[in-house]
């Protein structure tokens, strides 16, 4: 019996002898990724910092308190070795570091880590979906924004990123949704400001370009739907209530298409002669002879020179 007390005595002794040895070991590994990052050298800090925690993992409960630091300062590595990664425009990498740091959060429940890690990374796979698109390769661009949306579902810019795909696609109903994606997560931020504008400048821009091809293909009342939806992104140009003059004349509302021709003489800065020509054709078409007279007065270049005047002298017979 007292041999076998002895022994279990010696193993206990044997076995905090590790243990401690295991904690030593541990901290060593921990000092020399201090030294790293005393150096500024975050990238080569992390997998020391890593060898630390596993060491200290194997401790068991004597590391406790060591193995919190080393959490601590491995987490900080992540973030500040993926930061130095993308300075230096290696942006692969600083993404796959950036992602290891995320995980770690995770695991650790560290938020403010996970919300720092998480922010960079969704800007970061922005910025490579944005080069992606620029390129021309919309489907790997796409990838790239849902990666970051994934991540962030809040990510603004690459919600942006998106809509500009479907722009490409030319799809205007998806484009539109991302706009307004945009919009709502941008609208009200002093930093997303300009974001948010740039979505509503977008989304009109692209739903006056939609109304023009529409009347040229002769889909006057579409061109006419997405030209007046533009206005509740863009308070509108010359060319657009241009296009809604034309739009309504062929669909033969000629108040409306008297008030937006008015709007876009008012707007236009240059030639305005095709603006007057077809305001003169819709007063013409409401029976307003005299107002009619006077647009086709001012038609005074362009094509049309010679059909206003004939409209004057011989149809309307203007004084």
């Amino acid at each position: 019996m007292l041999k076998k007390s002895l022994m279990m005595i010696g193993l206990v002794l044997f076995a905090w002898g590790l243990s401690a040895q295991t904690v030593e070991e541990a901290g060593t590994k921990y000092n020399e990724g201090n030294e790293l990052v005393k150096e500024k050298n975050y990238v080569a800090a992390i997998p020391v910092y890593e060898q630390a925690l596993d060491i200290a993992e194997k401790a068991g409960p004597d590391a406790a308190e060591l193995k919190g630091n080393i959490e601590k300062q491995l987490g900080n590595a992540y973030y500040r070795g993926g930061v130095d990664q993308f300075k230096d425009k290696k942006i692969s990498e600083a993404i796959a570091t950036l992602e290891k740091g995320y995980a770690f959060a995770v695991k650790t429940s560290d938020d403010d880590l996970k919300s720092k890690t998480a922010d960079l990374i969704s800007q970061l796979r922005t910025k490579v979906g944005d080069s992606m698109r620029k390129k021309g390769k919309l489907d790997e661009a796409y990838a790239e924004y849902e990666m970051a949306l994934e991540i962030d579902p809040t990510c603004a810019k690459a919600v942006y990123g998106e809509g500009l795909v479907f722009k490409e696609k030319d799809d205007l109903n998806k484009l539109i949704e991302k706009m307004d994606q945009v919009i709502t997560l941008s609208d009200g931020s002093e930093k997303l400001q300009k974001l948010a504008d740039a979505a509503r400048q977008t989304a009109g821009n692209a739903l006056v370009v939609a109304g023009a091809k529409e009347l040229q293909s002769g889909e006057a009342n579409k061109a006419i739907d997405h030209i007046n939806k533009s206005f509740g992104y863009e308070p509108g140009d010359a060319n657009s209530y241009f296009y809604l003059l034309l739009a309504y004349n062929k669909t033969k509302q000629w108040d409306e298409a008297i008030v937006s021709g008015n709007k876009a003489l008012e707007l236009k800065t240059e030639d305005k002669s095709e603006i007057y020509f077809n305001l003169g054709q819709a007063n013409e078409g409401k029976g307003d002879a005299a107002a009619a007279c006077e647009a086709y007065k001012n038609v005074t270049a362009g094509p049309n020179v010679d059909v206003a005047k004939y409209q004057m002298t011989q149809v309307l017979k203007c004084s």
